[in-house]
């Protein structure tokens, strides 16, 4: 779905903030929301629609991750070195005027720019992955993307941006679930999203909503 579409959907402005995309999904949530429109067949779809149109406008917020990283990491670029003042030249002791010296002045400039993710090869992997765990995302190969994104735990314990993506993750793999009727593994993958990233209120939020959507299906069924 492209970008702008996203924003047609949740009819917002593109100049839209983040709190503006929540309030308007969370209005079209509820208003799609399938329990509430059980007689709607259409509302289920256009409640994905609205589902994964907000979902890509916030990653898109989130996707200054890169950005975060590379300026904590600092990128420093040295400044070129000014060029020497003349020496002063002393008047002639003769009457007679003498002709200037010609002073040849040579600048030099010195180029160290360091690219701090190429000269820390652990940093770029993580980048490198990190990227590729969101664009497996957006093609919905949510299981090829679990994989990864558990390997990078492994790797990297206790990576703020790796947590994140991990519970990001196992939220998105139900969604798809709980679409497909697979409700007793959505339960487990929406835990899974809970106890990953605890400490993300927004998400959390969101996994105890869909928690309780699910109990509400299995009860019915």
């Amino acid at each position: 779905m492209h970008i702008s579409e996203c924003y047609r959907l949740l009819g917002v402005p593109r100049n839209a903030t983040l709190e503006d995309i929540k309030v308007a999904y969370r209005r079209l949530a509820r208003k799609y929301h399938p329990d509430v429109n059980q007689d709607d067949p259409a509302a289920t779809d256009k409640f994905r629609l609205v589902q994964e149109a907000y979902k890509i406008l916030k990653d898109a917020d989130k996707e200054s991750l890169s950005k975060d990283i590379f300026t904590k990491n600092g990128a420093t670029r040295s400044q070129p070195v000014p060029a020497p003042s003349p020496p002063p030249v002393k008047p002639p002791l003769s009457k007679q005027p003498q002709p200037h010296p010609k002073i040849k002045i040579e600048v030099k400039q010195v180029s160290n720019n360091i690219d701090p993710i190429n000269s820390n090869p652990e940093l770029k992997l993580k980048l490198d992955m990190l990227r590729r765990v969101q664009d497996l995302l957006k093609q919905k190969k949510y299981v090829v993307a679990i994989a990864v994104v558990e390997g990078m735990s492994e790797r990297f314990p206790n990576t703020p941006e790796v947590i994140h993506w991990q519970a990001v993750t196992y939220h998105r793999w139900s969604s798809e679930l709980i679409l497909n009727g697979k409700l007793r593994e959505a339960e487990i993958y929406l835990n899974k999203a809970l106890t990953t990233d605890p400490k993300n209120r927004e998400l959390t939020f969101e996994v105890k909503r869909d928690l309780e959507r699910v109990q509400i299906l299995k009860n019915k069924s």
